[in-house]
């Protein structure tokens, strides 16, 4: 359990946002440049020139992933994974990817990536800037490349990028869980759902796992045509998981801001929710109990353990913000913790 923190800690996460915000914006036009020749890039890669790959990865802004595939640091990533072998030498790569997955999501709810455009309260605590979060998603990629033994210094790799987002992502049910941002380059401080960050986070992670699988069982940088097509479809079953775990995460983190600041209320922070890209089944769903929530046990029961990894930290985070963890947020984050225990160990 965290320790009680100085009043210092509040001061710093307001002043985060401004930081993460221009942090973005230096993303987003490092890669302008660039948009010019990402079509040209897609043509030179047998990989993307597979009908099952384009048809998903079509709908997407490939220049914007093009783009920040330029920004991974390389060395990081293959430090990250060396670190996680070293310190699990008997687990697969299947096994290592997952406990980057799960290091990924706690990075990104416990560090605040969140944005300065939206005002509101409730919003400096739950929003993610989508530039800042998606560059944190594609060195996931690179890291589980780097697990399953690949070059990350291969230009296939860039293409991988694009080809995994598109089957992890471009297929109906990303818009049915809030996702239809990426078909568009964001603006500079626009921001996402902490829950929406983590559904995009596990999706992408899980198709790169299985894609890497694939290459190393088919012996082929591309794999078969119906492998793509089976990755695609645990992706988009893997979604109407995520959809369900978005409205629960929501609801604990409201939950926890109502438990770290009394003096705010449920109608207080439904509105500015709306504010955020979260999936429609998440306000309504919160909306429905917006008098009557459900209780936090009968939450937790429900709640899927690699989200409770992320939402473990972003609620740390919000008690944190107090200056001191109290005796009721201590209790709602302990009783997350014991739900998923053996998920947050070592990572």
């Amino acid at each position: 359990m965290a320790q009680p923190t100085s009043q210092k800690t509040g001061k710093n996460l307001l002043a985060l946002p401004s930081t993460i915000a221009q942090h973005s914006l230096r993303l987003i036009r490092s890669f302008l440049p660039r948009l010019g020749h990402a079509l040209d890039f897609v043509d030179t890669i047998p990989l993307l020139r597979n009908p099952i790959v384009r048809r998903f990865a079509g709908v997407l802004r490939l220049e914007w992933l093009l783009g920040l595939t330029g920004q991974v640091n390389l060395e990081k990533a293959e430090a990250e994974v060396k670190k996680l072998q070293q310190q699990f030498p008997n687990e697969t790569p299947s096994q290592i990817s997952h406990r980057l997955m799960v290091k990924k999501a706690i990075q990104a709810g416990g560090t605040g990536l969140v944005t300065s455009i939206l005002p509101g309260f409730a919003v400096a605590f739950l929003a993610l800037d989508i530039a800042a979060t998606t560059a944190l998603q594609t060195a996931l990629v690179y890291e589980i490349a780097a697990a399953y033994g690949l070059n990350l210094r291969d230009t296939a790799r860039k293409g991988e990028v694009l080809a995994i987002f598109g089957l992890a992502l471009g297929g109906g049910n990303a818009l049915k869980a809030g996702l239809k941002f990426l078909r568009n380059v964001p603006l500079a401080g626009a921001a996402i759902g902490a829950s929406t960050n983590a559904t995009i986070l596990y999706s992408v992670g899980y198709a790169a796992s299985r894609f890497y699988e694939a290459q190393i069982q088919e012996a082929s940088e591309v794999p078969k045509t119906e492998t793509l097509k089976t990755i695609q479809q645990q992706s988009e079953a893997y979604l109407n998981v995520a959809i369900a775990q978005q409205a629960i995460v929501d609801q604990v983190l409201a939950h926890m801001l109502l438990v770290s600041y009394p003096e705010k209320t449920w109608e207080d922070i439904l509105p500015e929710l709306k504010q955020l890209q979260l999936e429609p089944s998440s306000l309504k769903t919160i909306a429905a109990h917006l008098k009557s929530p459900q209780p936090l046990a009968s939450l937790l029961d429900q709640l899927n353990c690699d989200f409770a990894a992320p939402l473990l930290a972003q609620c740390r985070r919000i008690a944190e913000s107090t200056g001191g963890i109290s005796q009721p947020e201590a209790d709602v984050l302990n009783a997350i913790e014991q739900k998923c225990q053996t998920s947050f160990i070592d990572a």
